[in-house]
Order: C-alpha cells, then structure tokens, then sequence
C-alpha cells in the first residue's frame, strides 16, 4: 500500500496484534447506496419500520417540485425518543442474528439507511414518542463526504414542511435530494415529472400486494397513498368461490414448520373483467405463477419458482403457491438485506417440487379446459366438444365428440346418419389449425369463451340437445345434467339454471 492511500498514522496503544480498520466515510456511505433497491422495495422496507412500530394508519407521500421532489412516510406507531432515533439512524443498528419478535419484520439494522440512500441523498427522520419531545436526525451524503466523518445531522432541512410533523406520537421519514428519482430536473419538466408519477403508482401496487394480510381483517392498517386508500390485493383470489385451495402442507424445517399452500386461480372465463385484472396483478398473469414467500405475514417474494426447475408456462399459469414461514428462519431461506429475495433450503426441494408439480398439472387441466373443475358441482363427467387425437405417424389431429350431447341429439333427430356423420369428418378434415395456431399465438387468454357473443342461441341449442336425449329414452333431469356438465354450458351455469326453471 503507498503512503497517500493511508488516511492517518496507526494509532500506538500498546498492542501489536491488532489495528482500529474504521471505514472511510465518504467511501463507504456511497458503496451503502448499491445495495440494488428498486423505489418499490425501499418504501416497502420503510414501511416495515412503520408496522413493527405498531402503526394503524401510514401516508405515504410523493411531491413534486423537480430537482426539490421529495418523498415521505408518516405512520402513528409508537415513535422514538431521541436516544432511541439516534441508534436507530446508525448503521448496523441490530445484529442480524439477534433474536426478534415474530411481529418484528426487520432484520439487518441497516434498512432505513441502505433503503433511503439508495433513492435519495438526504434522509431526515422526526419522530415523537408518546406526547415527548420531538427527536430530529438527518444523514445529508453530501455534508458526510465533505467531511469524511459519520456526522449525524440534529436539524431538518428548511424545505420541510412543519405542518407534517407527528402532533401526539409517530414517525415522519422524508427523502431530500432525490438524484436517482429525478436528478437535477426542472420543475417544468413534464417528462420528468410524468416518471415520478408512473413510479408512485407501481409504489403503490407494490405495497398493495407486499402488505395485503395487514391491511384486512382485526387490527387492520390503513396505507394512503398521496391522500388514496389502498386496496390490498390478494394474489391467490381466495374469496372467488372457483378459486381452488389445495390444501396446506406443514413441513419441519430447523425446528420450525413451514405452511405451504397451493392455489389453483379460476379460468378467466369464471372471471368477469374487474377480477380478471384483479388477477392478473401488476406484472400480468403469466408473470404471476409460482411461489409466494410469506415472512411473518408479510409477502417477499411474488410469483417465481425458485429455481427448482419450473419454467414459466402459459398453460400452468393459474399455480399460485403460498409459503408462509417465521423470520427465525431467514437464514435457512437466506432472505436478503432488501427482503426482496430469497432461496427455497436444499431440504425443502423435493417437497416443494412435488407440490408445486401438483399445482400446476392442475392449472393446466383448468386452462385447458376451461374451468373443467366446475364438473364436481354435477354427478356428470365432464363432456368436451372436441378430442385430441396423436395418428401413427406423430400427427396432431382433432374429432369432434360423438358423445357430446348436441351431436348424440343431432343423430337421435336425423333420418340420415351417414350425410350428419360426412358432414362432421369433413369440418374435421378442414379444420385450419395452422392459421389458428399462428393468429392466436400471442393471444391466448384473449380469446372468448364459445358462445360469449352469442348468448341468446344458448336457448335454442339446449332445446334442441333435450329434445334428442328425451327422444333416445334419457330421463329429462339426467339430460339436463349431462347437458350442463358439457361444452361450452359448463361455462354458463346461469343459462342453466334459468332453463331449469323453464322446463319445471
């Protein structure tokens, strides 16, 4: 090492075993600022602070002002006292092996920092501890690195509204220069501005779905974005009553147990087009299978197989799988500083690739099917209009159903089998699979369910099929049951019932 690489002399003390290696701080503090937060995952880690410190009610606050923007968090938790601000803004606050309270989601003692001086350079916390006084500390990067020393600011800057700060108890943190949000840009900057808003809303999904068990149910917490409730958004569609709960598996794990529950989500035909968009999330719904890490009720991961070998699929992508385990176990699923990863334990592997092999054969025989998982409300077996059929040769081709209701009426009612049954192998032998293929490649889940334009001819269509099932000796109920537990009417339970009702 050369002499102008050393910042100061060894310090003599009497032992020559060791040195004092303090850190540079303007180098460090920079190095702090790489940790790989996205705006999302760093307000959500600001948030973690709000709700282990009891919150009911959180702000979160953007405002634009150009290179002056700033972002804030105001929670009514429980608030700090000035000692305990203090070594809380230090970095390293907690040991990460320190044993916490399940309701504690932090972890590392660095979140606040790391997460604020990823996105901004000035970070001012002002917080009130139940009618005391108010305790104010700031780190301002830029006053660090001019003076190469931790120097904990006492002061907000004057850009701070007062009106802001906690009247009786709780906590403001706000983000001050801004430079990886918005940088130097003007306040007529309308491009600029328009990124800063676009980041506020997916800040808003993001905590909408990393926070959705908080925000319902007993002793809910209320999450405000610039003055907007959010609505918490539950990725499995667990009140839908065609969303399909597999059953919870406990597995041990370092003398804890993990819960995992799979989730087969409903065929979008079930879904009207609120839930579909419900459904499909932020990232879309072939973006959303997988895995779901739940720590201590808060969600970590969302939507991604874990590397267990599981590619994303089109037709396994209603498998929506929930983990939930304590943070006592983070180190065994090496859950990261930004809680935002995480990796499945080599002992837990094989359990969770049978399940989530399980999930998704089940997804797949849903997508394909069209909500075949309604047949169980009938006794009937579940009749498709169409058969997949592999020739000799590896040839992919597809019959129609004889056995369908509608094509065993067609017959019951026809004087010459043989002209229905040419006509059926001709539409057979003409099918344009290659042009549908191709036209519907890229658009799979756009495409309608049969008959969805079409509602009224339903009628007609299921008088047609009773009359030839009565006619070949079929008992009226059993026919209407075998018609309902067929293509496309097992799509259509409604149309079902009314004409129930019609023949009663």
């Amino acid at each position: 090492m050369s002499s102008n690489e050393i910042d100061s002399p060894l310090v003599e003390d009497g032992d020559d075993q060791w040195d004092i290696a303090e850190p540079r701080a303007d180098a460090l503090i920079e190095s702090l600022r790489s940790f790989g937060y996205s705006p999302e995952t760093a307000i959500a880690d600001l948030l973690d602070n709000s709700i282990s410190a009891g919150a009911r009610s959180v702000d979160v606050t953007f405002t634009w002002n150009g290179s002056d923007s700033s972002i804030s968090v105001a929670d009514d938790g429980r608030g700090m006292s000035a000692h305990a601000l203090y070594s809380a803004m230090r970095l390293g606050s907690t040991s990460p092996l320190a044993a916490r309270a399940e309701s504690d989601l932090g972890r590392f003692g660095l979140g606040l920092k790391t997460a604020s001086f990823s996105q901004a350079r000035e970070l001012t916390v002002q917080s009130r501890a139940s009618d005391g006084e108010l305790a104010v500390r700031r780190w301002d990067l830029d006053f660090v690195a001019a003076n190469n020393r931790w120097q904990l600011l006492r002061t907000a800057p004057d850009q701070l509204d007062a009106g802001a700060l906690p009247k009786s108890r709780g906590t403001v943190v706000t983000w001050t220069k801004c430079d990886r949000l918005v940088g130097a840009a003007d306040v007529t900057d309308h491009k600029a501005q328009t990124r800063f808003n676009e980041t506020a809303r997916r800040v808003g999904h993001h905590l909408a779905a990393t926070f959705h068990r908080f925000m319902v149910g007993r002793g809910k917490i209320t999450i405000r974005l610039n003055g907007v409730q959010l609505e918490p958004w539950d990725p499995f569609l667990e009140v839908h009553p065609a969303t399909q709960n597999l059953g919870s598996e406990v597995l041990p794990l370092a003398g804890r147990v993990v819960v995992v529950t799979p989730f087969v989500l409903p065929h979008r035909s079930k879904l009207n087009a609120s839930e579909q968009d419900t459904g499909a999330g932020a990232r879309g719904w072939n973006q959303q299978q997988g895995f779901y890490l739940y720590r201590g009720n808060r969600l970590l991961v969302q939507g991604d197989w874990l590397g267990l070998g599981f590619a994303r699929d089109e037709h396994a992508k209603l498998a929506r799988i929930r983990i939930d385990f304590p943070s006592a176990l983070d180190h065994e699923w090496q859950v990261d500083v930004k809680k935002s990863s995480a990796r499945a334990p080599g002992s837990l592997a094989p359990d969770l690739k049978r399940i989530a092999s399980a999930a998704r054969r089940q997804a797949e025989e849903v997508y394909r099917h069209r909500g075949k998982v309604m047949v169980r409300r009938t006794s009937q077996e579940f009749v498709l209009a169409w058969h997949q059929v592999k020739t000799r040769d590896g040839e992919i081709r597809y019959q129609i159903n004889r056995k369908h209701p509608a094509i065993l009426g067609l017959l019951e009612m026809t004087e010459n089998v043989k002209v229905v049954e040419r006509a059926l192998r001709f539409i057979e032998e003409t099918i344009p699979t290659t042009l549908i293929g191709v036209s519907i490649a890229d658009a799979l889940d756009q495409q309608p369910a049969p008959f969805s334009h079409s509602r009224p001819e339903l009628g007609s269509l299921l008088e047609l099929m009773l009359e030839g099932l009565l006619g070949d000796g079929m008992d009226r109920d059993e026919a209407v049951g075998r018609i309902a537990a067929a293509e496309p009417f097992i799509n259509y339970p409604e149309v079902i019932q009314a004409f129930r009702e019609k023949i009663a």
